[in-house]
């Protein structure tokens, strides 16, 4: 999408000052409309590079070279330029540049590229054998004539006139040897464009031959001095409000246009050279500093170019200069505070320096680059300024305080305040209090500026105030947007199309040619543009709709299309949103007030109300209520109450409870409740689909205000709401499907929460208690009975009366439950039959299945009606549900038999995803079988002991090859296939590698590997793939093996995992990892909780918006010793890059600091002293090891529009996997174990065999929650764990703590799978953290193993229990936001778990392999 709206824009740019520039910006305007606000979800728009530098710098080395191939193409285009002189000068330069011996050099090596520009550039080649020599410009002193501030900076000529003077000068000054570059004179003394390329290249070839930095300074100070000359124009200027019009500078003084030209071609001449290495040990760092320049003062002139990338990039290249230039002066303390202690002491040192405070700049930067989350990274909610303060209320939409504030504070300047005023009366939706205060203003000043008269317009139209007129004039040319709207709205009313139309196209016209000015580089900035175009769109076509004949109007088609647009915009911002749904709404009232018959009039007003409860809805999605009240009166207007029910009175009712006032909102739902009742009888789907939604939406609320006994609630409103939704007669449209699945999901929520409360009061100790005590009554009253004490004695009658009345209660508990427990599998095997939306509940249906699988009536419901789900929806629950197979008709109840059928199913639908997990089953012992018995007996290290087998595992193989058998007789060929796959796989996971240990390169697969001989599977998928559930079944076009590359690569660990390339049928090859001796269930059970994780981080707008998600990879376990696993390409582990021994980035970068090997042996010489000498240590080397992780993104990406977003992503991706590890509890993180991407520069955790707090049991603890050590922050760059790190967590914390019900499903049913090994035992441990003294006793642990699991397994079942309900809790309580005993907020919780991950004692603690001072 962006790309296209990048093209069009080009287009348009293409066409200003040509013929036929208005039409083609008038059809640009159509299109942009047509696509609106949408929310693109990317941050920088992507430019094509210059193709012909790429080129150059491919086929080159030589620089002279490069510079001969860029030039050559730049004059081949001008030859065909209108303008004599310039073609005449492209010739001369063509010629003698072609005469050169470097000309002819290039030819020499380039003729054998096929590029046509040769042959039009072949008549300008002479054929003399001479070359053209160059003559060489010695002057005494060169320096002196480019010593002259007022060629640097233009005086009052213009901007073309300045450009060619400066490069002819520098030209003829004689610093510049490249011969090439120097024949480009008479060009450059004609075209502007072509001076404005070259002067880079001039510099650079300067700076090339300079040895005694005489021209470095030269030019750093008039370069300099360029910059801060533009910077004390531009402060003159008022800072406009909003950041729509950050361009809006221009009116203030007429040059500052033309100064945009030369402070582009400024800004490019410093862009360029950073990105050239200044020697070929330098880092990128010092790239930026072939010119010495304070980029601070740079960085604001590319904000007022609208360059905010650039912007920011170089505000922290400036903050990191000065961070260095402070250290070099004093050896700093290490935690001098936090991050923001630097930024706001440096802001104070920029403001003294150079007058612009470092915090304001990087504050307008964030708020014109509008990602949602920086802003408080730089003082947003910290600081006490007034303007900052009302910049982040308006960012939180927070009206009510920016309007309190606005009216106190009288310092800021009248039109920002005015200004302010009136955009928070009006998303308060106080338009009449709005009305008055603008004619206030009106007769306080008559004299309106221009955008305080927008404003005015715009309030106007909306409250439909047509008699306001201030333009006494009526033409259309050079009206403002507002104002435009207005008159066209006012045209409507009155019919006149002529001038309606034409105000339209005058106000797209101008909006394009706005968004044309400005430098394309944030997203944001198309925002408020698109929106406005989307409005000028929509209006028009009402106009359309109008000029027709009454009979062919049908507004409601109109009413469709809106909708769905709407549909497109549900992820962007609502202040994009908002002025659309108002215009549409002032649309419909005009229509209403003009219509003279009465059938259309009505038609009308139902669009009309159907639009307000639909904007009701929107706000309140977007946390605002006011609107949504206004809305709410405005149909009142329009329907009386008296007649009928209809939805808008829900809409009502759910304002009232958005806005807390809960027994208002009750009362209008009883309301209505009691009218349905009476008017039940009717058989109107509309009706009965609102009585359903009431009944559903007041028992729910009831519930969670505990008004009602659960009884009534769910008999009166939930049963009651699902009755009637089941009285639908079999019409399929969707709003009575969605209905009636809504219905069965909040009683089989409310069942379900009953259910759960019974239960937790069963197991609890006071229930114990109770059992005991009747235990002893029972005993005593037998005894008294055995000696025959007479049974009138009152004792004994009273004993046993309470004894009955307790049996009673029993009974009547243990009948809830089972009540509870069958209304909530019913409910929610109903709410599955019926759609899609809520799939994530087949997780809590299992989880009761599997909890309850001796109750017969689950059984029977699950065979009765379970196997009637969509078995696609099960698939998420394949490996949980196959781990119950077995055999057994344990008691008659049939669970194995429902079970076994219902995977039977499954599997015969989805082979694709469900044959490699059975057939790990049945090969559960394969390894033994295939490998021979020395390589058995010949015992490693190993996480898993080898198990004795049980009758369950037996039995369950069974299990499992009777499910592969009946798939086999369906697809025979597949079958075969895949265990021929797997067997070959598990063999070569066997092969023993340790010949081959020190090899780096490829070797050859043994020749008597299966796996050589697999070719064309024509029907098995690559296992490593994600394969998209398709819910037909049909599975079409997918990739199958063709074969697998005959060497492999041996990558590091203990047990020598092999790297495989399987070659697919579409041609790719795909890396694969293949591993022996090792569970790959536990990796392959939290990938799949990652998964659930990305599923429910996508359904909420905040954190779909934000695009949080934790990368995957694909892990398939072939056996309980084997398996085989995605490799991640293009991935590098931190630690390979950060302290690699040959090239590490913390060797590049910071030399003169420890090694990477001190740090290691200074932490390991302690390991075994006293907490306070193991912080101390740790003190010392984190003040001679300072992180270096912000360069990881300054070296790859050198575009500072990519440099933004991939950071932005990277400090996402370190937020959302830090808070999903931390809930799943999961350890051993250290610098091998979490690999960044370098395409995208995410974070990928693997490894994932420490979890559910497994960590904290080791020999030496885990003492953090998730690793955010010095590198980790620095990589966030500037403002470290403020802003979007922060907000990241608390978003991804409430999407988890929201769906806590879900997450505790899905996680109970991981724990109690039987095949899932996750808790810590003494093997996994040494095989963590191994010391060179633990040697000894490895030879002898793994026999034991043996022993161990001969033992009582009842005992260890009982323990193990214990030891899963425990997680469980911990993880309920993670949930909940219980820390340390006390209940918190997200926000304190995320402040507590940073804190906790930071805190240098912490840290010091840890094992020093986790290495916690990178």
């Amino acid at each position: 999408m962006v790309k296209l709206v990048v093209s069009l824009l080009q287009l348009s740019k293409m066409a200003v000052n040509h013929t036929g520039e208005r039409e083609v910006l008038e059809a640009v305007g159509s299109c942009l409309g047509e696509v609106g606000p949408i929310d693109f979800s990317t941050i920088a728009i992507q430019h094509s590079k210059d193709v012909s530098y790429a080129k150059a710098l491919e086929l080159f080395e030589d620089k002279e070279l490069q510079w001969t191939l860029i030039m050559l193409t730049y004059l081949n285009n001008t030859l065909i330029e209108d303008c004599v002189r310039v073609r005449a000068a492209a010739v001369t330069c063509l010629k003698n540049i072609l005469a050169t011996k470097t000309g002819h050099s290039f030819w020499e090596i380039y003729k054998t590229k096929v590029d046509p520009m040769l042959i039009y550039l072949q008549p300008f080649r002479t054929s003399r054998k001479k070359f053209l020599e160059v003559p060489r410009l010695d002057k005494d002193n060169p320096l002196e004539s480019l010593d002259d501030s007022s060629l640097w900076i233009p005086q009052s000529e213009n901007h073309d006139v300045w450009i060619k003077t400066l490069t002819c000068a520098i030209l003829d000054s004689g610093g510049t040897k490249s011969e090439i570059l120097q024949l480009l004179k008479p060009m450059c003394e004609v075209k502007t464009d072509f001076c404005q390329a070259v002067l880079p290249y001039l510099i650079h070839d300067i700076l090339l031959q300079d040895t005694n930095e005489s021209w470095k300074n030269l030019l750093s100070t008039h370069i300099q001095g360029f910059f801060s000359n533009c910077f004390r124009y531009s402060s003159q200027t008022s800072r406009s409000t909003t950041p729509a019009n950050l361009d809006s500078e221009s009116q203030h003084f007429s040059r500052c246009y033309l100064d945009k030209k030369s402070q582009r071609t400024m800004l490019a001449v410093v862009d360029y050279m950073r990105r050239q290495k200044s020697s070929s040990s330098g880092t990128v760092f010092d790239d930026a500093f072939w010119l010495e320049l304070n980029y601070l003062e740079v960085a604001k002139v590319a904000q007022s170019c609208a360059a905010h990338f650039t912007a920011l990039l170089y505000a922290e290249i400036y903050a990191d200069k000065k961070n260095m230039d402070d250290q070099e002066k004093r050896n700093l303390m290490f935690e001098e505070g936090s991050e923001s202690t630097t930024i706001s002491s440096l802001s104070e040192k920029s403001k003294e320096e150079t007058g612009i405070s470092l915090q304001d700049l990087l504050l307008e930067i964030y708020r014109s680059i509008g990602e949602p989350d920086s802003l408080y990274g730089c003082g947003g909610g910290k600081m006490l300024q007034p303007l900052t303060r009302l910049r982040t209320y308006e960012h939180e939409a927070m009206w009510g305080k920016a309007l309190v504030t606005y009216d106190l504070e009288t310092a800021i300047s009248s039109s920002t305040r005015q200004a302010g005023i009136i955009q928070a009366l009006q998303n308060l939706g106080l338009c009449y209090i709005l009305s008055v205060y603008l004619k206030g203003l009106d007769n306080e000043n008559k004299e309106w500026c221009a955008e305080l008269q927008e404003l005015h317009y715009q309030a106007a139209w909306r409250n439909m105030q047509w008699d306001h007129c201030i333009s006494v004039d009526k033409q259309v040319e050079g009206t403002s947007y507002h104002e435009s709207l207005y008159n066209a709205l006012q045209s409507l009313r009155d019919r006149e199309f002529s001038t309606f139309y034409e105000s339209l196209k005058y106000a797209r016209v101008k909006e394009v040619e706005e968004l044309c000015k400005g430098s394309l580089e944030s997203v944001y900035s198309l925002y408020p543009t698109l929106s406005r175009l989307q409005a000028i769109g929509e209006l028009e076509s009402i106009g359309e709709l109008f000029s027709r004949s009454v009979a062919d109007r049908q507004p409601s088609e109109v009413y469709i299309k809106w909708q769905k647009h709407s549909q497109l915009l549900k992820d962007t911002d609502f202040s994009f949103q908002e002025p659309i749904m108002a215009l549409r709404t002032v649309i419909l009232e005009i229509l209403m007030e003009k219509e003279m018959e009465n059938s259309q009039r009505e038609c009308f007003k139902d669009i009309l109300t159907k639009h307000l409860v639909e904007l009701s809805v929107l706000a309140r999605t977007f946390k605002n209520t006011q609107l949504p009240e206004r809305a709410i009166f405005q149909i009142k207007q329009y329907n009386s109450t008296s007649r009928g029910v209809s939805e808008w009175q829900l809409e009502e009712a759910q304002v009232f409870w958005a806005k807390k006032e809960q027994s208002l909102a009750l009362s209008i739902l009883k309301q209505m409740i009691k009218k349905l009742d009476a008017s039940c009888s009717e058989n109107d789907p509309k009706l009965k689909l609102i009585y359903t939604e009431c009944l559903r939406v007041c028992g729910n609320w009831l519930a969670e205000t505990c008004l009602e006994n659960p009884a009534v609630i769910m008999q009166t409103y939930l049963e009651k709401a699902v009755e009637v939704a089941e009285n639908y007669d079999g019409e399929n449209n969707d709003e009575l499907r969605n209905g009636k699945m809504k219905a069965f999901l909040s009683l089989a929520r409310f069942s379900d929460t009953q259910y759960q409360r019974i239960e937790n009061y069963m197991k609890s100790s006071e229930f114990e208690n109770k059992q005991a005590l009747l235990k002893r009554a029972k005993e005593e009253v037998g005894l008294l009975r055995e000696h025959k004490i007479q049974t009138t004695n009152r004792y004994i009658i009273k004993v046993q009366r309470e004894l009955e009345l307790d049996e009673c209660a029993l009974r009547a508990l243990k009948e809830d439950r089972k009540r509870f427990l069958c209304k909530a599998v019913e409910n929610y095997i109903n709410c599955l039959l019926s759609g899609e939306e809520h799939d994530m509940w087949i997780f809590r249906l299992c989880s009761l299945w599997l909890e309850n699988s001796g109750v017969s009536e689950v059984n029977g419901m699950m065979k009765r009606d379970g196997v009637k789900i969509p078995s696609y929806k099960f698939l998420p629950l394949m490996y949980q549900l196959a781990a119950r197979m077995g055999t057994k008709m344990m008691g008659g109840l049939g669970f194995h038999e429902v079970l076994n059928n219902l995977i039977s199913k499954i599997s015969t639908d989805h082979p694709h995803h469900t044959l490699f997990i059975i057939l790990a089953l049945a090969n559960a012992n394969k390894d033994e079988f295939l490998t021979k018995p020395e390589a058995a007996r010949r015992s490693r290290l190993t996480k898993n002991a080898p198990k004795q087998n049980s009758q369950l595992d037996e039995d369950r193989i069974k299990a499992a090859n009777k499910i592969i058998d009946t798939i086999r007789s369906r697809r025979p060929q597949m079958v075969g296939s895949v265990e021929a796959l797997c067997d070959a796989y598990i063999t070569l996971a066997n092969l023993d590698a340790t010949q081959w240990k020190a090899q780096r390169g490829g070797i050859n697969i043994p020749a008597d590997q299966p796996i050589t001989k697999l070719k064309n599977l024509e029907d098995v998928v690559v296992p490593t793939m994600e394969i998209k559930v398709d819910p037909t079944g049909e599975y079409r076009n997918l990739v199958t093996i063709q074969s697998f590359k005959a060497e492999f690569r041996l990558a590091g660990g203990i047990n020598l995992p092999k790297i495989i390339d399987c070659l697919g049928s579409d041609g790719k090859e795909r890396r694969q990892l293949v591993k022996g001796r090792d569970d790959l269930r536990q990796d392959a059970v939290m990938q799949q909780v990652f998964q659930m994780c990305n599923t429910l981080l996508q359904r909420n707008t905040e954190t779909r918006k934000r695009k949080l998600t934790i990368s995957t990879y694909k892990v398939v376990p072939l056996s309980q010793r084997s398996g085989v696993l995605e490799w991640c390409t293009g991935t590098v582990p931190i630690g390979e890059f950060l302290v690699n021994n040959e090239n590490g980035a913390h060797k590049r970068y910071r030399p003169k600091d420890f090694s990477a090997y001190q740090c290691q042996s200074k932490m390991m010489a302690v390991q075994k002293k006293s907490y306070e000498e193991k912080y101390k240590t740790f003190m010392d080397i984190c003040k001679n090891f300072q992180p270096v992780f912000r360069y990881f993104c300054m070296e790859k990406f050198l575009d500072p529009a990519v440099w933004f977003e991939k950071r932005l992503a990277y400090t996402r991706s370190v937020a959302t996997s830090s808070i999903v590890g931390y809930i799943l509890g999961l350890g051993d993180r250290h610098v091998q174990n979490i690999l960044i991407n370098e395409q995208s520069a995410e974070l990928v955790h693997i490894d994932l065999g420490v979890a559910f707090e497994q960590g904290k049991i080791l020999p030496t603890p885990e003492t953090v929650p998730f690793r955010l050590t010095r590198d980790i922050v620095d990589g966030m760059g500037i403002t470290g764990v403020e802003g979007v790190f922060r907000r990241c967590c608390e978003k991804t914390m409430e999407v988890m703590r929201n769906s806590q019900e879900t997450l505790l499903t899905i996680v109970e049913v991981l724990l109690y799978d039987p095949l899932f090994d996750w808790t810590m035992n003494p093997l996994k441990a040494l095989y963590l953290q191994q010391r060179p003294e633990d040697e000894t006793e490895l030879h002898s642990t793994p026999n034991a193993g043996h022993q161990e699991c001969k033992r009582n397994l009842s005992d260890t079942d009982q323990s193990f229990n214990k030891v899963a309900e425990r997680v469980l809790m911990r993880l309920q309580e993670k949930l909940k936001g219980v820390e340390e005993g006390t209940v918190l907020s997200v926000g304190g919780q995320v402040n507590l778990l940073i804190q906790q991950a930071m805190d240098p004692k912490n840290l010091s603690r840890l094992f020093p392999g986790w290495k916690a001072w990178v």
